[in-house]
């Protein structure tokens, strides 16, 4: 590992002197980079914006079904620690979910067990 971390800048270094054309000659032609108009600007912004908080719905949509689920098995169970899981749930939802599953009680109260 120690080797293939040394050797990294080399390799990058040797990646970019490939990318480049061998002279000018061989290249196409040069041209200009094109001006976006207000519109296409503020498009591709939101585009981007857009694009980005998908991810970031996605994590709170799931850090609310797990705080709920918590809060609503914790209370069905008649869990003994339920306030510290639900504010576990609520804080840091991988921590209270770890929290509530080690420590809820493996039955449900009223119901048929097996």
């Amino acid at each position: 590992m120690k080797r293939l971390i040394a050797g990294l800048p080399l390799f990058l270094t040797t990646a970019a002197l490939f990318a480049q054309s061998a002279s000018p000659d061989d290249a196409a032609p040069a041209t200009t980079p094109t001006q976006l108009t207000d519109a296409q600007a503020a498009g591709l912004a939101a585009g981007c914006f857009g694009v980005m908080m998908i991810p970031f719905l996605i994590s709170i949509a799931i850090w609310l079904w797990i705080a709920i689920w918590i809060m609503k098995d914790s209370a069905r169970r008649q869990s003994p620690n339920r306030t510290l899981v639900v504010v576990l749930g609520w804080l840091v939802p991988i921590v209270g979910l770890i929290v509530h599953l080690a420590t809820r009680p493996k039955t449900i109260p009223g119901a048929p067990n097996p």
